[in-house]
């Protein structure tokens, strides 16, 4: 049993048993303008080098966001 994950008391026995560990919030990004893109992918590779998030998940988010530029790019 972990501090950090959710419990759940049974009212009757008094019994604890832990929750499954819940998902992250959604994240909301604006992504409007190239200059938005930009600013994510600088925020994404900061979290990178701090070691925030892996930095194979960084890679893959960029390349997502690179995408997201080029469809910005042809409108």
């Amino acid at each position: 049993m972990s501090k950090r994950d959710p419990l759940e008391i049974d009212g009757r026995t008094g019994a604890i048993s832990d929750l499954p560990p819940q998902k992250g919030q959604r994240y909301r990004a604006k992504l409007d303008t190239m200059q938005d893109v930009r600013r994510e992918m600088a925020k994404v590779y900061r979290e990178s080098r701090s070691e925030l998030i892996d930095p194979a998940t960084g890679s893959k988010l960029v390349w997502m966001l690179q995408s997201i530029g080029k469809v910005i790019e042809k409108q």
